[in-house]
This record gives structure tokens, C-alpha cells and sequence, in this order.
């Protein structure tokens, strides 16, 4: 583990805040001259995607106005892009261009705002500028992302989900099961793939339905956990991209539990797992051990099942407690 340079967080904290605030969409603006009257329309990215838009007469003062919020949105953007692009350079985790895009798409679409929850190996790149650490680029690999519904609240018009994954790569499509209603998984031609999930709710139906989305996502145990708890962070893709991901302790008690559920077949999965879990065990040790403690014993308290997977696995990370307190990391 490696702390990260302060002037980097200090970087890192002015990108989350601006993004954080940022409401107004970049865009580039032009006008088209029809029966010599003007009229302005305003192109904006959104993954891969130019979208046009019309806006209005170009002699419309209220037009105008919207003109001017596109170029200062452009740019804010351009300054953003530029902060990106020095914590790239200072090493800090960055999605590739594929997984960016996706969230990008996803974000504008709202959606991490109507409480999807970006979870999987795409959240745990993100948490290096909240915590102050890098992270081994070993456990830093995906080629899937994986949305939670656990926690997703529609709006009254939802988009379906496979029209907006189009629009960061237009070869998404459905992979369709025998049993499928909706699909439950979009991949694209590069192999890349999003799974959306969710928790058990009443009846433990699998898969669940979310027609507002025009899909289904699979309930996988312990997933109301660490969805439970989120926070905003940035992934460094464009001018910064701000996701819904589950707080750093949340995301590595739930590792924990999850590697214990592994299958003999998914010994690379349970692997990653821990190593994860590990490499936020050991940022806590170092930064707010209290905090690491309490999360660990209030899921502890969840049952029986919950104490017996999370003392498993954190034996098997040689991090079992020893009177009580976790041993701290070997220091290198």
C-alpha cells in the first residue's frame, strides 16, 4: 500500500465537489440558416453517441441564455478534463475506455441518482482518491459491470436500459436465457458485459422484473448489504463521471461474506475477492481501525451465518482477530 500525494487528493476532493455540483450539459452549438432565419441546435456526447438537439430560434433571448449555459457548461468541462487527466498521470485508477463510457451513459441517464449502485471490481477502482491509497493494479481488471437495482427508485418515464447501454457502444444487446421475460444481461461485441442484480425482496423470486427499464436482475444473497450504504465517488473518465458506489468498509465486509459462497469452480473469483477485501482491510488499519471494527461486528451480529463467513475469510487473509483486534499489516 502506497499513500497516495497529498496534492493529488487535494486534486481529487475539488473534481468530486465540482461534479458533485455540476448540473448543466457540455455541448457544442451551431446554427442553420432556414428562409434567412436562424436557428440554433446544441451537440452533446453521451458515451459514444452525438446527440443533436434543436433549441430555437438563434434570436430568441431565452434561447440565448440556453446557448450560453451549453458554452459555459463546455467550459467547465474542459477544465474538469484537465484535472482528469493529471490524477490519471499521478497513477490513480482510471476506467477503460468501454467502462467509462458505460457509466458515463448511466449517469446521465440519472440513474446513479434514482439510487442504481455501481458494485464489483468498477466500484473498487473508484475508491483510491476517497481513501488515499492505491490499489494493486492486479485486482483492478474487469471486463463486466455490475448494477445493483437493490436500491433503485423509477422515475415515472424511465428509458429502457438497453437503449441507453446503445448509446456507449451500439453493439449492446440482450443475452437472452430459455426462461428470460427481460434480459438480465447486455454485452457488447467486445466482449464486455453488464449484469444487473439486486437483493431478495418477499417470495425470494428469481429473476426479478424491472419493467420500468425494460429489464430483469438477478437477486444474489447479501446484496442488500452493501447497498445499504453509499457514497458519491468519480471515476477519471471524460471530465469525471460521478457514481453511486457502496462505502469502502461496506464493500469489503460483503466481499468477506461473498467468498465464502464461492463455488469449487470459482477459485480465481474468491481469490479477487479476498485480495480485495484484504486491501481495504488494511487501509482502515492504518486510517480509521475503530470504524473497521464496528462494521465488522454490527454484521457479525446479522446471524450466525454472517459471524462464521466473515471470521473464514478473514482467517484465510491472515487478518483473524487476535484478542479481540485485528493484526495490522506487515509494514514494506
Amino acid at each position: 500500500m502506497r499513500p497516495i500525494p497529498l496534492n493529488l487528493m487535494t486534486l481529487y476532493a475539488d473534481l468530486l465537489q465540482s461534479v458533485e455540483l455540476d448540473d448543466g450539459m457540455p455541448g457544442s452549438i451551431a446554427t442553420k440558416t432556414v428562409a434567412k432565419r436562424k436557428y440554433v441546435y446544441a451537440t452533446t456526447k453521451d458515451g459514444s453517441a452525438r446527440l443533436e438537439k434543436y433549441l430555437g430560434p438563434a434570436d430568441d433571448p431565452d434561447i440565448q441564455a440556453s446557448v450560453e449555459r451549453y458554452k459555459h457548461a463546455a467550459e467547465r468541462a474542459k477544465s474538469l478534463k484537465t484535472t482528469v487527466s493529471l490524477l490519471k498521470r499521478g497513477r490513480l485508477p482510471a476506467p477503460s475506455l468501454a467502462l467509462g463510457r458505460i457509466l458515463e451513459v448511466v449517469a446521465n441517464a440519472g440513474l446513479f441518482k434514482r439510487g442504481m449502485t455501481l458494485v464489483g471490481t468498477a466500484a473498487y477502482q473508484t475508491y483510491a482518491g476517497v481513501l488515499g491509497y492505491y490499489a494493486p493494479a492486479a485486482t483492478l481488471m474487469t471486463n463486466d459491470a455490475d448494477l445493483s437495482l437493490a436500491e433503485f427508485e423509477a422515475s415515472e418515464e424511465e428509458e429502457n436500459i438497453g437503449s441507453i447501454l446503445k448509446r456507449a457502444d451500439r453493439s449492446f444487446d440482450p443475452v437472452w436465457h430459455a426462461d428470460d421475460k427481460l434480459p438480465k444481461v447486455f454485452r457488447a461485441s467486445n466482449g464486455f458485459a453488464v449484469d444487473l442484480i439486486t437483493s431478495y425482496g418477499r417470495g425470494r423470486k428469481s429473476p426479478v422484473l424491472i419493467e420500468s427499464l425494460g429489464c430483469a436482475a438477478v437477486p444474489l444473497t447479501f446484496q442488500e448489504f452493501p447497498t445499504a450504504e453509499t457514497i458519491n465517488t468519480v471515476a477519471l473518465y471524460g471530465s469525471g463521471v460521478l457514481v453511486r458506489v457502496p462505502t469502502p468498509l461496506r464493500f469489503a465486509v460483503h466481499k468477506l461474506l461473498v467468498a465464502q459462497r464461492r463455488k469449487s469452480t470459482e477459485v480465481a473469483k474468491k481469490q479477487k475477492d479476498l485480495r480485495q477485501a484484504l486491501e481495504l482491510i488494511d487501509i482502515y488499519l492504518q486510517i480509521d481501525e475503530t470504524a473497521l471494527q464496528n462494521e465488522l461486528d454490527a454484521a457479525r451480529s446479522t446471524g450466525k451465518s454472517w459471524q462464521t463467513a466473515i471470521n473464514a475469510s478473514l482467517k484465510e487473509i491472515g487478518r483473524a482477530a487476535r484478542q479481540g483486534h485485528l493484526p495490522l499489516p506487515i509494514k514494506r
